[in-house]
C-alpha cells in the first residue's frame, strides 16, 4: 500500500517542524537507490568533481540527481510527496505552489563531524510567518543516535530567528531516528544539524528540497537560463552574468555525467 500524508503528519509538522512518513520506499527500491548513490559517489571521486563538505572529507554530496538516474525522477514526484508539498505551500493561487529547489544524495562516512545548528531558509531576520522552504530526507540507512542522524529542536521553526554561536551547545537537541525507506519532512526554518557518525559504517540518505513558487517568481520573473540567447554569452561581462544569475546553483559534480551503464 502506498504511503499517505495524513492528518497526524500535518499536526506533527505544524507543532514540531518535522514529521516522519514511514514505508515510502520498498526494500527493493532502497537497495537500487543505494547502489546508484554509491556508484555516483565513486564516479565523481574518480572524475575529480566530488563535493566533500567537511574538513575530513568524511561527508560527500552528489548534486543534480534528477539528471543522473530515472529512479530519482520517479520518486521525487510520488503522490505522497506532492500531496505533502501542496499542503505545506498551500495558498490562494491558480499557479504551481512549489518548485523543486535541489535533489541531492548525502553519504556520511565513518568519522563525519557534527554540523552547526542552522536553518534552510536563507532570508534576513525576522523570519517570515509563512513557509518558504521544506525538505524531504529519504532514509537509505537507518537513522540512529550514533550514525549522523539529523538532530533538531522541536518547535524551533516558530522562533523567527536563526541560531547564533551561543546556541550551538543547547541541550534540547534531539535525534530524528528513522527506519529505512522512510521520509522525514522538515520545515525550512527548523533549527537542525547533521549529527556525528561514530558508528564505524557509512550512512546514506537523499535530500529533496522544495521552495514556495513565489520565491522564484520574485527573483526569476523572466527565466534567463532559458530565454537568454546563449550566443550572447560570448563577451558578456562578469557583471551581466552575475545579475542574470546564469551561474547560480552550479555545485561540484552537478554537471558531471553519470557513468555509462552496460546494456
Amino acid at each position: 500500500m502506498a504511503a499517505l500524508f495524513t492528518e497526524q503528519h500535518k499536526q506533527d509538522f505544524s507543532d514540531n517542524g518535522i514529521c516522519l512518513i514511514e514505508n515510502v520506499l520498498s526494500v527493493k527500491e532502497v537497495a537500487q537507490i543505494k547502489e546508484t548513490v554509491e556508484t555516483l559517489a565513486l564516479h565523481e571521486k574518480e572524475k575529480g568533481s566530488a563535493h566533500f563538505y567537511d574538513k575530513t572529507a568524511a561527508a560527500q554530496r552528489m548534486w543534480n540527481l534528477i539528471n543522473k538516474a530515472e529512479v530519482f525522477r520517479q520518486i521525487i514526484q510520488l503522490p505522497v510527496i506532492v500531496d505533502a508539498m501542496n499542503w505545506i505551500f498551500d495558498r490562494d493561487t491558480i499557479h504551481q505552489k512549489f518548485y523543486l529547489s535541489s535533489f541531492q544524495a548525502h553519504i556520511l562516512y565513518p568519522g563525519a563531524q557534527k554540523m552547526k545548528l542552522h536553518i534552510d531558509t536563507p532570508v534576513p531576520e525576522p523570519l517570515p510567518d509563512w513557509i518558504m522552504k521544506a525538505n524531504t530526507l529519504w532514509v537509505l540507512d537507518e537513522f540512529t543516535d550514533n550514525n549522523g542522524a539529523t538532530e533538531y529542536i522541536p518547535g524551533s521553526h516558530k522562533w523567527k530567528h536563526k541560531p547564533k554561536q551561543e546556541d550551538q551547545n543547547r541541550v534540547d537537541v534531539i535525534s530524528a531516528t528513522a527506519s529505512v525507506g522512510s521520509v522525514l519532512l522538515t520545515h525550512g526554518a527548523l533549527w537542525h544539524r547533521g549529527g556525528e557518525n561514530t558508528s564505524g559504517k557509512s550512512r546514506s540518505c537523499l535530500l529533496g528540497s522544495f521552495a514556495a513558487s513565489y520565491a522564484r517568481e520574485i527573483a526569476n520573473e523572466e527565466n534567463y537560463s532559458e530565454v537568454f540567447n546563449k550566443s550572447n554569452l560570448e563577451g558578456a561581462s562578469e557583471n551581466l552574468l552575475a545579475i542574470l544569475g546564469l551561474e547560480h546553483g552550479i555545485r561540484p559534480g552537478s554537471k558531471t555525467p553519470p557513468p555509462k551503464t552496460r546494456d
